[in-house]
């Protein structure tokens, strides 16, 4: 099974785990005063380097998800929505339904780069999925 597998249960099989990892997903803020804080995103990954975890793992870079393949979790005016939604959009006033039927807040802010946060996200849990669907992992990791 090679060096993506973990060690060997009582069962005797080795389970195979996939790590999904962007790389750039730490590069977006958030906002001042928002409680998730890029570093935060990057502690998981800098664990598994530093007790060589990677190792046992195959690391896989996700594809970002397209709008469609976000429609099939989320409503079509609410992909829009996210997709359209900028720092300079806040203030206009055709926004100020979606802000508040979407819950964007302090706590779900509009940042640059929303959009493309969301597909990275939506990415690598659809991927995740898909190898465990398959049976191409027993655990997968986003």
């Amino acid at each position: 099974m090679g060096g993506a597998s973990l060690p060997s249960r009582p069962d005797a099989k080795k389970r195979r785990v996939d790590y999904f990892y962007e790389p750039s997903i730490d590069d977006y803020y958030y906002g001042q005063g928002h409680p998730m804080k890029p570093h935060r995103i990057c502690m998981p990954h800098n664990l598994i380097v530093h007790y060589s975890l990677h190792r046992r793992m195959e690391i896989n870079l996700p594809f970002p998800a397209n709008p469609f393949d976000i429609r099939r979790f989320h409503s079509k005016d609410y992909v829009k929505f996210l997709a359209s939604v900028t720092l300079e959009t806040l203030s206009d006033h055709s926004f100020s339904h979606h802000l508040k039927r979407f819950n964007v807040n302090e706590d779900c802010p509009v940042f640059n780069g929303l959009f493309g946060f969301c597909q990275s996200f939506a990415g690598r849990s659809i991927s995740a999925a898909v190898k465990l669907n398959r049976g191409d992992a027993n655990i997968s990791l986003n």
